[in-house]
């Protein structure tokens, strides 16, 4: 005997050879239109299990954040011009004269002798603004190591030939 489908209100009962006479034998069931045969013998329709997949929600996103803003850099004043006459003038006049960096000038001469143009070391021995070697400074034409514009136009001239290398502090 074939496979017979029974409808009961949402529950569709699947009734094989298993199935009462009377259920297998009613008009209702055997003018069904599932005539094939059904590999399980019993299947039931749970309405819960039918109900579409729910779609998962999102997780909730923080919401979009302006790009971070560049902080303004801080503004230094420029330093006010040296007084005519000071060592800072004099290396300053120096540096204009070779196409060189005055700040670059005045933080050597910080760094070697304090701004004294009569600083000496005895290590080397070196003397004056930028510390010299007084082999040095006369082969680029020094005549007076404790002249401060020979020592400042001197210096200006050796960063200019890219000799920054003479000194540690540049």
């Amino acid at each position: 005997m074939g496979l017979a489908v029974l409808t009961i209100s949402p529950i569709i009962v699947l009734a094989g050879h298993h199935a009462p006479a009377a259920i297998a034998s009613s008009p209702a069931v055997a003018s069904a239109p599932f005539a094939e045969p059904i590999a399980r013998s019993t299947a039931i329709h749970d309405p819960e299990l039918i109900l579409p997949a729910e779609t998962p929600t999102p997780a909730p996103t923080a919401p979009p954040t302006a790009p971070p803003t560049a902080r303004p850099k801080p503004v230094i004043p420029a330093a006010p011009p040296p007084a005519p006459g000071t060592i800072e003038a004099i290396i300053q006049k120096a540096a204009n004269t070779w196409g060189v960096s005055y700040p670059w000038m005045l933080k050597i001469a910080r760094c070697e002798s304090g701004l004294n143009p009569r600083a000496y070391n005895p290590a080397g021995p070196y003397y004056g603004l930028f510390q010299f070697l007084m082999s040095t400074f006369r082969a680029n034409g020094g005549t007076n190591i404790w002249d401060p514009v020979q020592q400042a136009n001197i210096t200006a001239k050796m960063l200019a030939h890219g000799q920054a290398h003479q000194w540690g502090c540049a």
